[in-house]
């Protein structure tokens, strides 16, 4: 589900910042509207908080020091879709020359540099988030969030702003929208075919392809 915090009553330019929280943990941080937990594209992926009742709360400061928060309760049930046991964990992923120029025609120049090279490594984690990590000399990290649907369909959302320890960049500008893929496990082996993403052409390099523990 979307989670927006929207504030009223508050002149442009007066929120500095939107903590949201589940069960008293702090769980994104949003810096510029729309504030949008997890970030454009990206969703409250229910099923990854366990069932039973969870505490829901946002935060708001102020540029001038304040703080409005609220919060809501809310039941997730024991049927709602978490992340597969069988994908958790580090994946590497080689990624070569000719997989990059293959995404070529539909790459936006105004959006970096194309996706580097060699080996990449990504964490799938029971919270929905994928943390890559690139095969460059700084090894920087950035994370977004990934979805698995029945059926076999994954959703390949967009980079999570402000995450913990992640560099700025990011496959994609965050106004691309999600990608959609098919995966499925052959030999231990997470295979990944893109089904619709010609909006980010660095995450379609990454993504469709063979990855291996």
């Amino acid at each position: 589900m979307r989670w927006q915090a929207r504030v009223s009553g508050i002149p442009a330019g007066g929120v500095a910042s939107v903590r949201f929280f589940i069960d008293g943990k702090l769980k994104h941080l949003a810096r510029q509207a729309p504030y949008l937990f997890a970030g454009r594209g990206n969703l409250l992926l229910s099923g990854t908080l366990g069932p039973g009742s969870h505490i829901f709360a946002v935060d708001v400061t102020l540029t001038d020091g304040r703080h409005l928060t609220t919060a809501a309760t809310a039941v997730v049930s024991a049927k709602a879709r978490g992340i597969p046991r069988r994908v958790l964990g580090r994946w590497t992923r080689n990624v070569t020359a000719a997989e990059v120029a293959r995404t070529q025609s539909f790459r936006n120049a105004a959006g970096g540099i194309p996706l580097p090279t060699g080996t990449w490594q990504v964490r799938i984690g029971a919270d929905g988030v994928a943390r890559y990590t690139d095969p460059t000399p700084t090894h920087e990290l950035t994370a977004g969030q990934v979805r698995f649907e029945p059926g076999g369909r994954l959703i390949v959302g967009n980079q999570i702003p402000n995450f913990p320890h992640a560099s700025k960049g990011g496959f994609c500008a965050a106004t691309a929208g999600a990608g959609i893929y098919r995966w499925s496990l052959h030999g231990g082996a997470l295979v990944v075919r893109a089904v619709n993403d010609h909006q980010c052409a660095g995450r379609n390099s990454f993504w469709n392809g063979s990855f291996a523990r």
